[in-house]
């Protein structure tokens, strides 16, 4: 398994899986691919995308968000979202930002990946998804500095 660069080509697929296991459309994977404020990352198991993840840059308060981190349902509990967090935060530490922030559902097992990994919740939105309430946004964030 390897963590590479997304390429335009991979928009596609991205927002295929984004679409299925996100259930939100309309997000321009071409721009967040091709940004200089953004970066997109696929994880690959014989050249077949199993996984993804980005980060995207923030000047104006000196900050780096997590752009979701998605591994296959048949791949979890495997460690890859645990490879997938390292690699951000190996990327992340070597940038000028001071921290990088994750935003995750409350009742998503995600944010337990975030906490094993050094993050630390640092807020909520009750209002973020809209979903009448079932489930919450959750912050986390991470030092870099």
């Amino acid at each position: 398994m390897r963590i590479r660069k997304a390429r335009l080509k991979d928009s596609k697929k991205i927002a295929k899986l984004n679409k299925k296991y996100f259930h939100e459309e309309g997000r321009n994977w071409n721009k967040l691919i091709s940004s200089k404020n953004s970066e997109m990352f696929v994880l690959e198991e014989n050249k077949e995308i199993i996984g993804f993840t980005g980060l995207e840059y923030f000047d104006w308060n000196n900050t780096i968000k997590i752009i979701d981190i998605f591994v296959y349902p048949e791949y979890r509990k495997k460690g890859l979202g645990t490879k997938l967090v390292k690699y951000l935060l190996q990327k992340a530490k070597k940038t000028k930002y001071r921290c990088i922030i994750a935003e995750a559902p409350s009742l998503n097992s995600v944010i337990q990946l975030y906490l094993k990994n050094g993050f630390r919740k640092c807020g909520y939105n009750d209002r973020y998804y809209s979903n009448k309430n079932k489930e919450i946004a959750i912050f986390l964030s991470y030092d870099l500095k």
